[in-house]
């Protein structure tokens, strides 16, 4: 009788073991799409410092971020049928808070470049563009090419393939890594910095947005061109979610309507987020 009593309750302890790792297993093999209908909402991660893509906007007396990327994880979103909820912090941290789970996605103008692809997956690009060079008004014509650009003291915003440009390719010395990109407008309207490199659409809005700065008049050479993705967490469960993202960018492009997105994103951050 007390062997049977044991054999039933290591019996029970075995049932309940095994239950605890399919439940453990079925969990953890759950899609990040899943997961995302399963909470009702899109958690996007972006730095709001990176107009046209991003920046401030007071809507009602509110605090909020406008811009092409907000608008695309609006597609993204309701295509999947859940809530957008937007989490701003800096460009350098958005990475560590995608691979922490703190974020589903990562839409904030971000290249897909060999080094991140290391740590995570990147949809088809969206946008495609060139750098260009924010000068103060009256030095448009001092960066001409690469090794005028290496004579200055040139900022760029931290985490940003700008940097990656300016420290390795570049190998410059004489840099300034800010978070945000208003810093960098502000150190270079003071004399602490030469010239501020950027995306070039980036550069267009400032420029509009700030007085006494331009874009240089020459561009900086064939490599420095610059496309942008989504980011997902690197795990062989998402390929559903990645092949739903890529396919809200390509209707978007084949509809022509991502263009219409980034000019109206254009135009209201010129405005300084005011509709």
């Amino acid at each position: 009788m007390k062997g049977l009593k044991k054999l039933l309750s290591l019996g029970l302890v075995l049932a309940l073991t095994v239950g605890g790792v399919v439940g453990c297993s079925s969990k953890s093999s759950a899609s990040k799409l899943d997961q995302i209908k399963e909470n009702g909402k899109l958690v996007v991660g972006l730095n709001p410092d990176y107009p046209p893509f991003e920046f401030p906007k007071v809507e009602n007396g509110k605090d909020e971020v406008a811009g092409f990327d907000v608008e695309l994880a609006n597609k993204i979103s309701k295509e999947i049928g859940v809530d957008v909820e937007i989490k701003k912090m800096g460009f350098d941290g958005l990475i560590g808070a995608l691979n922490a789970n703190k974020i589903d996605i990562i839409l904030s103008g971000m290249s897909p470049t060999d080094e991140r692809k290391k740590s995570v997956d990147f949809s088809d690009l969206y946008y495609v563009t060139q750098n260009a060079v924010i000068v103060r008004e009256g030095d448009e014509n001092k960066v001409k090419t690469e090794d005028d650009l290496k004579k200055l003291n040139a900022g760029v915003q931290k985490g940003t393939i700008q940097e990656e440009y300016v420290r390795d390719t570049l190998k410059m010395e004489n840099m300034k890594s800010l978070t945000n990109v208003p810093d960098l407008v502000l150190d270079l309207k003071n004399g602490k910095i030469d010239a501020i490199v950027v995306n070039e659409t980036v550069g267009m809005i400032n420029t509009k947005q700030y007085e006494g700065i331009k874009l240089a008049t020459s561009g900086l050479g064939d490599n420095v061109e610059e496309g942008m993705a989504a980011a997902i967490k690197k795990d062989e469960n998402n390929k559903e979610y990645l092949e739903l993202i890529n396919k809200v960018i390509k209707d978007l492009k084949d509809s022509g309507e991502i263009d219409k997105m980034l000019e109206d994103a254009t135009n209201l951050a010129a405005k300084g987020g005011s509709n």
